[in-house]
């Protein structure tokens, strides 16, 4: 975003009008106020960020040309609130532009989402036996034990509730996660019949990927 000399000269002649940048103005040069400065061209800064008027109309005619313009193609809420203040600050400036981009009409019409509905939800067969049908989660970004440990591994018979504690590092690889599985849990309990899992990587890959029970 390039700041053409009519953006600047109408936040020069507003900031004057705007009584909290008028104070700021008034505590330059102290502690109070270290990271703001007055620059060559009489309009008040924040780290090199023009600050802008708490004029709306102002605000908006800025946030349009960001979000709106031939070159914008209306960006994201993260991406436009990165290219603003590398330029303009002010307070309250990211909820603005968050509310600025989910208002806006043509993001609604093109950036819906198309996954199908999740449906109803559906309880859970009774399990007939223990260790017949299992659940299992993983707890993670725990602090770091002597050996290694940054995870736990929790894997709980839904019939009696007994569970195991498995401590795991978050990056352990899958074969060897299969491998511990394999000597802590079958070994014990025998083959499962059903598994209930969440839907990350870790989960889906033993309930989709059995041969390392075969």
């Amino acid at each position: 975003m390039t700041l053409t000399s009519d953006i600047l000269e109408t936040i020069r002649d507003q900031q004057k009008n705007d009584v909290k940048l008028q104070q700021f103005v008034s505590w330059l040069g102290t502690e109070k106020r270290k990271d703001y400065r007055m620059g060559s061209d009489g309009i008040l800064r924040f780290r090199d960020r023009v600050c802008v008027p708490g004029n709306w109309r102002l605000r908006k005619q800025i946030l349009e040309d960001g979000h709106k313009s031939r070159l914008s193609i209306h960006p994201s809420m993260t991406k436009i609130y990165r290219d603003l203040k590398q330029s303009f600050w002010w307070n309250g400036m990211k909820i603005d532009v968050a509310d600025f981009v989910a208002s806006c009409l043509v993001c609604q019409k093109t950036k819906i989402e198309h996954q199908r509905p999740g449906g109803t939800l559906q309880p859970l067969d009774i399990s007939q036996w223990k260790w017949d049908s299992i659940s299992m989660d993983f707890v993670t970004h725990l602090p770091r034990s002597a050996k290694g440990h940054d995870s736990i591994w929790v894997i709980v018979d839904r019939l009696t509730k007994c569970a195991h504690f498995l401590v795991i590092n978050q990056k352990i690889s899958m074969d060897n996660l299969a491998e511990l599985y394999v000597r802590e849990v079958v070994r014990l309990h025998g083959v499962p019949v059903s598994i209930v899992s969440n839907r990350d990587s870790s989960s889906e890959s033993l309930v989709l990927g059995p041969e390392f029970l075969q």
